[in-house]
Order: C-alpha cells, then structure tokens, then sequence
C-alpha cells in the first residue's frame, strides 16, 4: 500500500559510517533483533501488525533462509506495517523506525550502529546467535532480542548475550508458535522479559520502550469502547462499508497505526481529526481493507476439485446444458481464473462427454480489483504459482507480465456485488468461497452458507477454504474432502433467503418437519372425541405466518378457500380466497402483524355457492417460543336467517364496492410505504454488514497471501535442509566405504554382535572361523557353527559382555590354523554398550616359529651339553643366560640357581677376582675377545685349580654383541707338568704361554 512506501534517506558509504556513531538524531531508541525461521512468517506477521508506529525504534529481521533461493520476506514485512522495509546492504546506518531484512547469503553483524556484511561460514549455521551477540556487544542496554517461531536452539546463546549486557528479551509463547523450539529453548533459560504471542509480545515491547499503554489493551477482556464505535460509524456513514464485526484487536490495531502517524493519541481526538479531515477517513478506510490472492492456492485442494468435477460433469446428459460456477470475494481475479482454466482443461479432455458451455461469474464489492480481475493483466510473478504448460496454453507473456487468454476471459464474468444485500446467482453447480468465512461471526456465516444453499443447485459443490467448514449446517452440506473442504449441497428444495426476509416460512418448514418426524401414536377415544368436537362444532380457522402462508388448518374450511384455477399449487391464503374477502384479509393481515392485536372483520358479505353469507373474520397474532410472527383467521358464519338469497350481479351496489377497493387501495398503498421504507432501512444495514464482509475478506486475501510466503520460506528451508543431508549421507557413505575397504584390505577377521548376541557385520576373512553366509546377518550367533578347538564361543562372548572385561585368547580352528581371538565390549560416542566386536587373527607364522625356537633351543642345550668343556653364555651385565651341564657339575649348582645371576656371584664368590672382571668388561667394551687367561678358582671338592680362560662376544647380525661365551679349560696338569721341569709361575695367575 502507498503508505507503506516512504523516502529512504541517503546513507554514508561504508568507511564513513565505521568512523563513529549516527549522529545522535538519526540514533533510534532501540535496536531490536528479531529472529525467526523464515517458514513460520506468521509470528513476523503478527509482531509487526502488533507494533504500534512511532515506537524510535530500528528492527532487524535475521531469519532462517536458503543461501541461494529468492526471499518474499521485505514484500511480506512491507504489507504488515507502515515503516520502510529495506534490505541491508554492507555499511548501512540504522535508522529510527525503520526495519532492516537480512538476505540468507551472509552473516551479518553490527558496529557503532552500522549493520556489516560477514561470510556466512563465520556463523556456523546460527546466523541469529551471531547477531545478538554483535548486537549486544555494540549496544549494551539497548538491545532488545526478539525470539520468535523456529526450528533448533539458534538465538538462545545470542539473547543470553543481549541479557548479559543488560538488553530485554521477549519471547513467543511456545503454544502460539508454529515451530516452538526456538521460542522454548530461549524460555528455558528463564532470562525472558516477556512471553507472549507475536502480537501482544509487540505491544508489550511498545510499552517497555515508550512506556505508553497500547491502544489494543483491554479488548481481549472484553472491553467496549464508545470512541472506536463512533469512528466506526463515521467511516460506516462516509465509505458505506461497516467494520464492526470486524476483530475488534485487528481494528484498534490499525487506527492506532494510523493515530501515531497522525501524531494523535486519544481515540475522541482522533474522531474530531476525522470528522475535519475527510481525506484520512479515505486513509483510514483503505488501511482497514486489504486485497491479495494468486492463481490455484493450495494445488491439491484445485487437483481435488478437478477430480471431482471430472465425476460430476461427466455424469449430466450432454444436452447443451450450462455448467454454471459462482467465485465469491474475487478480488483481482486470480482464483476465478483458475477455476477457468480448470473447467477448461476438463472440456478439452478426450473422454469428456458433458454440458460444453461454461459461465463463471465472480464478484466483489471492491470495485478496483474488479477492474483489475477484468484486465487480466499479472506481473511475472505468477510464474511460481502457474505451471509452463498452462502459462504457455492460457496466458500471453508481454514486458509488463501475462495476460490472460481471451478464451479464459470470455468465460468469466466479473460483477460488482454484494454477498449479503444482492440477490445471489442461483443454480449454480459450483461456488467458492474460500477463506472468508473464518472472519465472520457464527451468525453471520449461518446466513451465508444459507445463501449459498439456496444458489447451489442439489448435488451443487461448495469450495471453502482449508481453515474453514460449514459448521452448524452440515445437514444442507455433506463433506466430500474434509481436508480441503469441499461439500457437496443435500437433496431437497433450497430454504428461504435470509438476507432482508423474515423466517415465518422457515418456521412452517421447521414446524412441519418436525411433526413428520414425531413418531406415530395410537389414537385414543378420548382424542378421536376431541378431534370430532373440533371438526364439527369448532368455528373453521387457519395459522399463517405473516406473508400468509398457512402452517395450520382446523374444521372445514373449504367454504372460504379454494385453489386459483389455472395456477401452480399455493398454500397461501391470500391467494385462495375469493374477491369479496381478498382484499379486507389481506388488510387485516398486515394490521395484525404490525399492531400485535386483534383486528375483527365483521359482517362481512361473502358469497358461499349460490348463496351470500355474513361473516365474522377474526385476525389474532399468536405468542409461543416455537413460533414467532405467526396468526390465526378464525372464520365464523351468522345465524342462518342472515343467509339471504343472491341478488343478480346488475343489481350489487358498485359504488359500496369501488368504496370499499378504495378504502383497500389506500390501506395498501399505506402498508407499502411503511414496508418501503422499512426495506430502505434494512437495506442499509445489510448493505452495511456486506461492506464489513468485504473488509473482512480483503485480510483473508492478505492472510492467504501470507501462507504463501511462509510455504516458500519453508521450501527454501527444506531445499537447504536437503542439501545439508545429501552432504551428510556422502559423508556417511564414503566413511562406510573406507571403513569397509580398511577391514577388508586388512586381512583381519572381524565379527560384530549387539546386545543381543545377533550378527550385525562381519568381513569375509571370518567365514574361515565361522560358517557364515551374507543371509546370517540378523541370526543369533548360537545358531552358527564356530570352528574353533577349545572354546566355547557363546559362553565367552556373554562372559566379556557381563564383565565388560576384553578377553584374548589362542584357539586353533577345524583346518589346523591357529587364531589369536579378541573379544572387546563395543562402545558407542557416548560409551554405551551395543555388542561385542570379535577379532580372529591368524598366528599360523608365529606358531611356526615358536616351534622353531622351542626345537632350535632344545637343540643348542643338547649341543653344549655334549661338550665336556664348562662353557657359558653372559649378558653385557655379565649375568649367566645359560651354560651347560660341565659348568653346573664343576660348580656344583643347579640351573636354576645359576641362570640369570651374576657371574661373581656364582660358586660363593669364586669368580670375584677383580682382574678377571676388568679383562671382561674390557672385552665388552671394545669386542676383543679375552684369550690364554689363567686364574686360580677354588673348585668344591676339587680345592684350587688352574683354569684358562677364553671369552668372545657372540656378534647379531647388525655386527652388535649382544651375548658373550665364555669356556673354562682346567690347566693344573700341564701347569704342574711345566713346574717339575723347573718353571715356576710368579703370581696366581698369569697369561699362559701358547709355546709353552
């Protein structure tokens, strides 16, 4: 709307604004972050059409939004609230009483009151929790956050932020939020200033910053205010249209919106700025209504209807018959053209055998968008709504948009009416009429859906909207699709209008249905005898209703009433009676019912047969809770010496007769004005009631409008949301591919089981161990041959899962290979056990060379023990490894005494000879072997003997000593040998002379 479009000033470039501040003028009161998913555009909706104008205040809307896709959301702010809606650009300096949309393809952030652009990756998927923290830091106490419907926990770590600072956070109500999460998660945390919904939540942020009671306040407890009636009337007597079965929140609402623009703040101030200025009451009407639809709004609910029609129009005989379709409340004619298009699409279908003329008309009361509907000219944007196919088969594109096709136009025929006042098209097979019905109050839609039962034709579709049903009148309309609304009209003759008639044929409708209804009794004596009574000595009488129509007949009174010949069958009583008495009943009649008494005709000449009888006509209204507007004519004859014979025609005095037509004419034409005049008066009111139907009619096309935009929102929402799930699952699938090629390119024989002992994956190594084939998985394993030797698999497996304790152990298999089997508790993220993984590795090699070992060490020990020579094996440390069975004898000790101790410490310290020590560890250093060393060593039982020495490091391959041999050759015999011949040793022991 033209108030919604305001001169933007010019802004400073980027640089410039991160220099300082705003000027302090231009510095609103408040910045608000208002967050949100952008597929809940309700509570958006609401907050701004809550938001009383001229708050000071700047509002930033951060939603969920699809990086790529195209956004409504400026569109939709800009049709919910007067304030500039601008979408922010990098470096934009906030203004007062402006509000600010953030586009999903960056993060966005705040300083010194300039609004920055970021890369979207810095938000980590919660662009609203990075806002409110900018916001907070830049801000402090005057930053207000503003949680609305969303999916997740995003802003809930970003209003903490803004609380922490001092700020306010308002919250929506969790049950009034279309995606609660968002709004409970911030609940949670119990920092909220306020919790309630979008609407009363901007009031209240109204009344927190401005400290001014909202003028909205007190309607929801049920508060009357004589101002907004009188402004009510005002506009009623100036426009014509009468808003006040409008929602009385949604009205003060607007003309407190329209107040603060004014610079006005009192209800009786702003009805005498009314009553001065004509020009704002047009202001403040075209604030009041509003007009949006758009081509086949829900699609399944029109694929329905297709169906539907198919079935209805194919089942009338092809007889040139006229299928007639009434679209109520049009308003641009987007919805009446598409129930064109559908109609279309269903003649031209080959199988089609049906009525081949097609009428459509719809109507509204808003004589601009007739205008518009009749042009037929639409922007580009219906392409979102509008298939290829029948954009290309129905409309002809040019530079401004599409216009519709002239086959379409010719069908439909666009007419100014009123639903309420106006008569109603009639034998209709089709009538939508969607979403209007919600906004209208119960008694009110009782009389609309009695108009459209008597416009539809019986078996007649009735197309509402999808919040919508037929309520207290499902008797006239059985529910086809409950989900999208579609009745179908009940058999039976169509009931009276409702619209500036009165309900006396109504009662005789109801009253005779109800009788028919009454269970059949048996007729007593006494009845039968009261019934006689009443027939023959009861004055003939009938019950009507103030038209005449007759609801009750007592005795005989055919003497007075008769059919009209050649005319259809009638019940009223006017009509059937005669001349001499049509006039003065039909008088009576009206009398009667106006004055609510009595009104005797009496002496009444009233010819009966050939004779003239006097009678006495009683017109008497009748009280009951049953029936309202309901007389009774008792008809009772003279004696019978009144009856006298008739005279001939000729000889009737004409002049009594033209008295008494006179008389009759003027009574009737008095009646008439009074009626006439009555009517003119009904008619404005109804006229009125049928503007604020159009009122109500115009939100309802806003509100749909609306749904639009939140289901666009939600399919930018989804589309993201698929994108971030095909990431995932190409993520979980190369990880599974990778985890299985690891497994099954190492070789390693792998079985996982749950909880349950059933098989949940394994590698094809452990079929080796264990009879499986692919079909096994789900099996418990105890159905499974497992074969291995020496292990009772099942039991093993129970034992780790109740000690959680792993289990290794060595098994050898049926074919001979031996495994070495793990059993380890499988552990998830959050450490819960769910199974047991079983890793069978194959130790053929290890047990080969074991054996090996075992046979080469049996081997070396046999070998030394062949030796008669005391031989043994030391360590760097000069510890004994091993030695043979010569060196154990000479020392008299046993293997396991010896093994693994020091070589001083052998024998009772016989080695501890510090030069033998030194010459050894000499030979551990540098690797020369010690050779020709003679010692003295107390041998038991032997005494001292002469022992040579030789020593030599035992080399690995790498060339390193890791092991030394060292023999022990007993020389006294030749030492002695040597002494007799004259050679003395000098010491105890010195180095024997190879020559000698």
């Amino acid at each position: 709307m033209s108030d919604n479009q305001g001169s933007t000033p010019s802004l400073p470039a980027p640089a410039e604004a991160l220099e300082g501040s705003p000027p302090k003028a231009a510095r609103p009161a408040a910045v608000v972050g208002i967050g949100g998913s952008a597929g809940a555009l309700d509570g958006f909706e609401r907050f701004f059409l809550g938001l009383p104008p001229g708050s000071g205040m700047a509002f930033v809307v951060v939603s969920h939004l699809s990086p790529t896709g195209e956004s409504f959301m400026p569109e939709l702010l800009t049709r919910c609230t007067s304030l500039p809606v601008r979408v922010i650009e990098d470096g934009m300096v906030l203004e007062p009483d402006h509000v600010y949309v953030a586009h999903g393809a960056t993060s966005l952030a705040i300083v010194n009151g300039t609004l920055i652009l970021q890369d979207l990756g810095l938000a980590r998927g919660h662009t609203i929790d990075a806002f409110l923290s900018s916001l907070a830091d830049d801000q402090q106490e005057r930053a207000v956050a503003v949680i609305l419907s969303g999916m997740g926990k995003d802003g809930t770590d970003g209003a903490r932020r803004v609380k922490e600072r001092g700020g306010l956070l308002l919250t929506q109500d969790p049950a009034s939020a279309d995606y609660p999460s968002m709004p409970a998660s911030a609940v949670a945390t119990g920092l909220a200033d306020a919790v309630l919904p979008p609407d009363e939540l901007a009031a209240r942020l109204y009344q927190l910053m401005t400290n001014e009671r909202p003028l909205s306040d007190g309607v929801a407890s049920g508060e009357i205010n004589p101002d907004l009636q009188r402004v009510l009337l005002l506009v009623r007597s100036h426009t014509g249209q009468d808003f006040t079965r409008y929602k009385s929140t949604t009205l003060l609402r607007r003309i407190d919106r329209r107040m603060k623009t004014c610079g006005i703040g009192a209800l009786a101030e702003y009805m005498g700025y009314l009553q001065q200025h004509p020009a704002e009451i047009e202001a403040l009407f075209e604030d009041l209504t509003i007009n949006v639809t758009s081509f086949f709004r829900d699609p399944e609910a029109f694929e329905r209807l297709k169906e539907l029609l198919r079935t209805q129009m194919m089942g009338r005989p092809h007889n040139g018959d006229v299928f007639r379709v009434w679209v109520v409340g049009c308003a641009s004619g987007e919805e009446a053209y598409s129930v064109a298009i559908l109609l279309h699409e269903l003649v031209q279908e080959p199988q089609f055998q049906g009525p081949l003329t097609l009428q459509v008309f719809a109507t509204d009361i808003d004589q601009r968008s007739i205008n518009v509907a009749r042009l037929g000219q639409y922007s580009h944007a219906i392409e979102q709504s509008v298939s290829p196919a029948r954009l290309q088969r129905y409309f002809t594109r040019n530079p401004d948009g599409y216009q519709v096709s002239s086959l379409i136009r010719e069908t439909v025929v666009f007419a100014l009416h009123n639903t309420f006042n106006d008569p109603p098209f009639t034998r209709l097979d089709l009538l939508c009429c969607r979403n209007m019905l919600i906004y209208l109050n119960p008694d009110l839609q009782q009389q609309v859906l009695a108009v459209f039962q008597y416009a539809l034709r019986p078996d007649g579709l009735l197309f509402l909207g999808a919040s919508e049903s037929t309520g207290l009148r499902d008797e006239n309309f059985l529910p086809v699709d409950p989900r999208w609304k579609i009745y179908r009209r009940g058999p039976g003759a169509p009931g009276s209008l409702p619209v500036g008639h009165n309900y006396g044929s109504r009662v005789l409708n109801q009253g005779t249905t109800d009788r028919e209804r009454r269970p059949v009794r048996s007729i007593t004596l006494v009845q039968h005898i009261h019934s006689l009574l009443l027939a023959n000595y009861t004055a003939p009488a009938v019950v009507v209703n103030e038209h005449g129509d007759m609801l009750y007949v007592n005795g005989r009174t055919g003497r007075y009433l008769e059919l009209p010949s050649g005319s259809s069958a009638t019940n009223n009583v006017i009509d059937m009676t005669r001349d001499g008495l049509r006039f003065e009943l039909s008088s009576a009649l009206r009398r009667a019912a106006h004055e609510q008494r009595a009104v005797v005709l009496r002496e009444m000449r009233y010819p009966v047969g050939d004779d003239l009888v006097t009678l006495d006509v009683t017109v008497r209204p009748i009280s009951h809770p049953d029936a309202q507007d309901v007389l009774m004519i008792v008809f009772q004859e003279r004696s019978a010496h009144d009856f006298v014979e008739a005279p001939p025609p000729e000889q009737l005095d004409q002049v009594q007769a033209l008295g008494r037509e006179l008389h009759h004419l003027r009574e009737t034409l008095q009646a008439t004005i009074e009626e006439y005049q009555t009517s003119i008066e009904e008619l404005k009111s109804t006229n009125e009631e049928h503007q604020t139907t159009i009122e109500e009619l115009k939100s309802t096309n806003e509100e749909l409008m609306t749904s639009k935009e939140e289901l666009q929102s939600v399919n930018e929402e989804l589309i993201t949301t698929n994108v971030e799930h095909q990431s995932v699952i190409h993520e979980l699938t190369q990880a599974n591919d990778d985890m299985k090629n690891l497994l099954e390119s190492a070789g390693i024989a792998t079985l996982f089981l749950g909880n349950d002992l059933r098989i949940k994956r394994y590698t094809s190594q452990i079929t080796r161990v264990i009879s499986l084939i692919p079909s096994d998985v789900g099996r418990h394993i105890g159905d499974i041959r497992v074969k291995l030797e020496g292990i009772t698999f099942e039991d093993e497996v129970k034992r780790v899962l109740s000690t959680l304790m792993p289990l290794e152990v060595e098994a050898q298999a049926a074919d001979g290979r031996w495994y070495l089997v793990r059993i380890n508790p499988y552990r998830t993220s959050d450490n819960f056990i769910d199974g047991v993984v079983v890793v069978c590795t194959n130790i053929d090699t290890l047990k080969t060379l074991e054996s090996q070992l075992d046979r080469s060490s049996l081997n070396s020990e046999a070998l030394l023990n062949a030796i008669r020579l005391p031989m043994l094996v030391l360590d760097d440390d000069l510890k004994l490894i091993t030695a043979n069975r010569a060196l154990y004898e000479l020392l008299r000790v046993s293997p396991e005494q010896a093994r693994g101790q020091r070589l001083f410490d052998l024998g009772s310290r016989q080695f501890d000879l510090w030069e033998l020590r030194e010459r050894l560890q000499d030979m551990i250093v540098t690797d020369v072997p010690l050779t020709q060393y003679v010692l003295d060593l107390d041998v038991p039982g032997h005494g001292v003997q002469k022992m040579k020495v030789e020593a030599w490091p035992v080399l690995s391959p790498d060339g390193s000593a890791a092991e030394h041999l060292m023999t022990l050759e007993n020389v006294t015999a030749i030492v002695h040998a040597v002494s007799q011949e004259g050679e003395a040793f000098t010491g105890p022991a010195t180095d024997l002379d190879p020559d000698s």
